[in-house]
């Protein structure tokens, strides 16, 4: 076994089972051990930082977070920021434009906060109907005109699909789009971030500012979004709930998110050795 001195970590299906409000007390109580005996633990999320679980970053000595899929890797006491790759407002604008003709709903994450529509549509409310509060944030009349005049750049823009032939049809035609990255955290949604937004690359300019190798680091993860910092990883860890594409890339597939396999084994592979 390595010695673990850097756990990147997922956060929604890796700590956060879905629908639950609260990361389960055995799992904070795993990491915050983890922090205790030295190991930074960074959490590296699609939310921003201000959508961060309040559970998690109450832990003490949480110090680095990676957000927005890789779209920044920011220094908490100072607010310092090491790696920063956003998406231009104006191509931003364009691409909210673009998804206009597709069956799906795009709001676009900027610094403080989402911004969306002020008319929704009724699919979205259709098949995204516990999200509703979250697609009612900082409504827009004229979405895409707003981040463009605004001339405020963009963390991402996250698509919310209402069919997967909407979801392939969007991913396929603009795969061919210069500057962008596509990835995605359920099979109902599409993240779109700039080219060089990725969790394993903010992973790796944390990881070499820090003089922490590869070899050194954890990560645990679910979904497709997380497929780049378990591979840049040396030790990768996959709940049950993971996708298959996702478990394929595990050191080691641990129980599901809701019966804390993540915790279990960092308290079997890590503490049990400290």
């Amino acid at each position: 076994m390595p010695d673990i001195r850097l756990i990147a970590t997922d956060i929604d299906g890796t700590l956060l089972p879905s629908g639950w409000d609260h990361i389960p007390e055995r799992t904070l109580n795993a990491l915050q051990s983890c922090i205790d005996r030295g190991i930074l633990v960074v959490p590296c999320s699609g939310r921003l930082i201000s959508a961060l679980p309040e559970d998690l970053m109450a832990l003490r000595g949480i110090r680095w977070c990676i957000t927005c899929n890789g779209a920044s890797v920011r220094y908490l006491p100072t607010g310092e920021c090491i790696y920063q790759r956003r998406l231009s407002a104006d191509l931003a604008a364009d691409l909210l434009r673009q998804l206009e003709n597709y069956d799906v709903y795009a709001c676009v994450y900027l610094p403080d906060g989402v911004y969306n529509r002020s008319v929704l549509p009724e699919k979205l409310k259709e098949h995204h109907a516990l999200r509703i509060p979250f697609f009612s944030r900082n409504p827009q009349e004229d979405l895409p005109a707003f981040v463009e005049e605004n001339g405020v750049d963009a963390e991402k823009i996250y698509v919310a699909v209402f069919s997967a032939e909407a979801r392939e049809r969007v991913r396929r035609e603009f795969s061919n789009i210069t500057g962008i990255h596509i990835t995605s955290s359920s099979q109902w949604n599409l993240e779109i971030n700039h080219a060089e937004a990725e969790k394993g690359r903010a992973l790796a300019a944390l990881s070499r500012y820090l003089d922490i190798p590869a070899e050194n680091v954890l990560a645990m993860g679910d979904n497709e979004n997380d497929y780049t910092m378990l591979v840049f990883a040396g030790t990768a860890i996959v709940p049950a709930n993971g996708t298959d594409v996702i478990r394929e890339l595990a050191t080691q597939v641990v129980a599901d998110c809701r019966r804390c396999g993540t915790a279990a084994w960092i308290e079997q592979n890590i503490l049990a050795d400290r």
